[in-house]
């Protein structure tokens, strides 16, 4: 009897012995994860700090008003003051818009290894696109018209996205189309699935504002009966006739049998990305300003006047030690401009490369609502008030009009190289709503040239 309990109460410590070794190795894991790593300088946002601001929601709700609110009136009443200059068109955009266009033409003798320019040329660590790319055209019609080898559910993200590999072996990511152009989404700034039209949107708008750090995107249309015949087992397990339709719904996080997506006569049409090559090693960093994606949640920099100032501090985002949080803010006014309020984490190059630039990847989430501004996507503009001087010259190039008659022409040539039956990829609402929106940026930076005592200190060139 004695030796039973001898027996059991080893036993048992050997089990308590067990479970606090794993426990504590787990926690090991979870304090050196890369996520948190790539974070731990920065200011934490969380119910801690949550519950020193104030403990009830009714006071959370207050705190809100006061920042964001508050900031919001400041940038309307400097709105009504902007100088007239904001108003009137540059005629020297059309120089812009020109080159632009001529970049888009199919070049008549293109090179057999036409693949070789994308892939190994043009991408590095501070852009995806070279100031000038002749090829570009030749390049997108190679995209949109390439053999398909093969169909597999892509490896990225939480939505369904197709991963085609096209022949030479290029691989690109395809989003499908799940709304028409003219659906309005109305709920929070992150809210619904992934427009694909915003994707080939926001390809155009960063060469218009110089910042051409988004993957190469065109509109491509797949006849989903001939997908069938190179899909993946996987993908092929997911793929089902309803009437003269193929559907599919894929596999990744939201997938679903209930919510698939069919074509309509056969075709699918979706965003299609160059998949970036293998030596660009992409990863990924927490955002500063990331939202907490709950309504009863604040973020610290939705809270702390002094937020940005906490950025600074760290080295990761000392001005003075490199461009990333001036990166950080091109990425807020090309964000706003597209009404993106899911910019969680971001990606930048760890290939040994100086100063990397942030690259702005993954757009669906834009293009919601052109009736409302979400003006505190551009916190970090409003809070740090510093721009790179690249940026705000480029920004005030395409004033009076000029950003909307731009990127209207640019995406009507897009829509018809991608054949008949392609809508127009962006309506006129979300066209204005970007001109108004650039006048809320101008009148951002006016604000910051006021309080602060020299332009220098807000319009920095630092790359």
């Amino acid at each position: 009897m004695i030796g039973r309990r001898c027996a059991l109460f080893a036993l048992g410590g050997l089990l308590i012995l067990v479970l606090t070794v794993n426990i504590y190795f787990i926690r090991m894991i979870v304090e050196n994860s890369p996520e948190k790593s790539y974070s731990r300088n920065l200011p934490v946002s969380g119910e801690k700090n949550q519950e020193n601001v104030g403990g009830k929601d009714g006071e959370k709700k207050a705190v809100r008003k006061s920042m964001t609110r508050e900031m919001e009136e400041r940038i309307k009443a400097e709105m009504r003051l902007l100088p007239s200059k904001y108003f009137k068109r540059n005629s020297s955009y059309a120089v812009l818009l020109d080159r632009l266009l001529a970049e888009l033409r199919i070049m008549p003798n293109a090179q057999k290894d036409i693949w070789s320019i994308p892939n190994n040329n043009w991408p590095d660590a501070h852009q995806l696109l070279p100031a000038a790319a002749p090829e570009l055209g030749t390049i997108f019609e190679a995209m949109r018209t390439a053999k398909i080898v093969k169909a597999d559910n892509a490896p990225v993200g939480t939505q369904l996205k197709l991963m085609l590999t096209l022949e030479s072996g290029v691989k690109a990511l395809f989003k499908p189309q799940w709304y028409s152009r003219d659906t309005i989404l109305n709920g929070p700034v992150y809210f619904g699935k992934d427009r694909h039209n915003a994707e080939v949107v926001a390809f155009h708008l960063s060469s218009l504002l110089g910042l051409r750090r988004v993957p190469l995107t065109v509109i491509r249309k797949l006849r989903l009966s001939e997908v069938r015949n190179y899909a993946t087992p996987k993908l092929y397990e997911t793929m089902y006739q309803e009437g003269n339709e193929t559907c599919l719904y894929g596999v990744c996080h939201y997938c679903s049998p209930a919510d698939p997506v069919c074509s309509s006569n056969d075709i699918l049409e979706g965003a299609l990305i160059l998949w970036l090559p293998d030596y660009l090693k992409l990863f990924k960093h927490r955002h500063p300003w990331q939202r907490t994606y709950k309504r009863n949640k604040l973020a610290l920099w939705e809270t702390d006047i002094h937020y940005c100032d906490k950025v600074k501090e760290t080295k990761t985002y000392a001005p003075h030690s490199s461009s990333r949080l001036l990166d950080i803010i091109d990425t807020a006014v090309f964000d706003y401009l597209m009404d993106n309020g899911d910019r969680h984490h971001y990606e930048l190059t760890q290939n040994n490369f100086h100063n990397p630039a942030v690259l702005l990847i993954d757009n669906g989430k834009s293009l919601a609502n052109p009736d409302v501004d979400h003006v505190d996507i551009l916190a970090p503009l409003y809070q740090c008030c510093i721009i790179h001087k690249t940026t705000w010259d480029r920004l005030q190039l395409l004033g009076g009009g000029a950003l909307s008659a731009s990127l209207g022409r640019l995406l009507a040539h897009e829509s018809m190289m991608a054949g008949v039956g392609v809508q127009p990829l962006i309506t006129d609402d979300h066209l204005s709503a970007m001109d108004r929106r650039l006048l809320t940026i101008y009148a951002v930076v006016e604000y910051c040239l006021k309080i602060k005592k020299y332009s220098s200190s807000v319009i920095l060139d630092h790359r």
